[in-house]
């Protein structure tokens, strides 16, 4: 056993500098552990720099102008869209937000009278009651058409309970922590225009002081995940945009309720692949089922919201993603899982690069073979 455990560690950290790589590599993952609540701003900053920086790249490549400057006009422009949105986009949304949570608020409240058959229940009760009929017995003369009325009064109830809490629990609360979002709205432009400005000499500090002295390693790794990671967070910020504004547009032309709030959700939905697209369908087919009932308008709804959906896993996503995402569908649900348990909405965010990191660190790891190691020794 000590043997097999001395053949491992000679096979994998004999090269000069691996070790220390490796120590960096566990020192940094416990700050971000333990101190994200102190570090936030940084990592949030660094991923905006690190999505900035093919823009100041542009402008002095193009216009031939200096660092500085160029990352003063793109800060500028990039603070001028994000107040935009703050002022234009954002209260909109949480005036939705609000409108939705009263809905649900009054909709959990109110009694329905099961015996004059009113309401969406008895429509959905009477269709799935009909289908049942079509079936072989005993099947039809198990069910009556009131016990289905009562489990989908009872769904609805469960499903509208459970939103409002969440809503109000967890929603509701981050989205008005002020002073956690106006140190953000502070802290993080500076850092970015602080990194972006001071690239070469940031750079140059964390090969000298943090990195290992072995800057052979380093050149091995450093070129695929920093092209991985900006490209993935770079396109992800595209997606998300592209997704919110399309489905806006599409919902405002259906005159669906909370056009807006359920845009930008779709939109947001991204950051989960696979998941988040199931969960924030079912928000959209109850807000339309309880809309427009089982009508024509509803089931265009449906299908223009599906097309969009199609559009954008065979198009838009390979599109973007041709060379960041390459991991397969269950390696992508498990750094969800594990990433996001450990870090919530952003370990969701960076599941991916996170995912494709650890790849290029097992895959590129210097392994030396044990029988030239003992021939040297020799």
């Amino acid at each position: 056993m000590i043997n097999l455990i001395k053949n491992w560690y000679l096979r994998h950290f004999s090269t000069p500098g691996s070790i220390e790589f490796a120590i960096v590599l566990i020192v940094a993952f416990l700050i971000v552990y333990y101190l994200m609540w102190l570090v936030g701003p940084l990592v949030v900053a660094l991923c905006f720099a690190y999505v900035l920086d093919w823009a100041v790249r542009a402008l002095m490549h193009k216009f031939k102008l200096g660092r500085r400057l160029s990352s003063s006009i793109v800060m500028v422009v990039f603070v001028s869209l994000s107040i935009g949105i703050l002022v234009f986009i954002v209260p909109k949304i949480l005036q939705q937000a609000n409108q939705m949570y009263v809905s649900l608020q009054t909709i959990s409240s109110q009694t329905v009278n099961i015996e004059n058959g009113e309401g969406l229940e008895t429509n959905i009760a009477t269709r799935i009651y009909d289908f049942t009929q079509t079936l072989p017995e005993p099947i039809p003369s198990m069910i009556t058409q009131d016990e289905v009325k009562e489990l989908i009064i009872k769904a609805r109830s469960s499903i509208i309970s459970a939103t409002t809490t969440i809503m109000k629990t967890q929603i509701m609360p981050s989205v008005f922590n002020a002073m956690t979002w106006l140190m953000y709205l502070i802290i993080v432009p500076i850092f970015t225009f602080l990194m972006l400005a001071n690239k070469e000499q940031l750079q140059k500090r964390v090969r000298t002081y943090i990195l290992p002295s072995n800057q052979v390693l380093i050149h091995e790794f450093w070129p695929k995940i920093n092209a991985q990671i900006e490209g993935y967070i770079r396109g992800k910020l595209v997606h998300i945009t592209v997704i919110s504004v399309v489905n806006t547009v599409a919902f405002l032309c259906f005159g669906l309720n909370y056009a807006f709030l359920l845009g930008i959700g779709v939109g947001l939905s991204v950051v989960i692949p696979y998941v988040g697209a199931v969960i924030i369908t079912i928000p959209i087919i109850l807000v339309g089922a309880f809309q427009f009932g089982f009508t024509g308008m509803f089931l265009w709804l449906l299908i223009v919201y599906v097309v969009i959906q199609l559009l954008d896993s065979n198009v838009l996503t390979p599109m973007l993603f041709s060379k960041a995402m390459n991991l397969d569908a269950f390696s992508i649900l498990t750094a969800i899982f594990i990433f996001g348990g450990l870090w919530g909405f952003w370990g969701v965010f960076f599941s991916i690069p996170l995912a494709t990191f650890l790849q290029t660190i097992v895959t590129s790891w210097p392994n030396t073979n044990i029988n030239s190691i003992s021939y040297q020794k020799k």
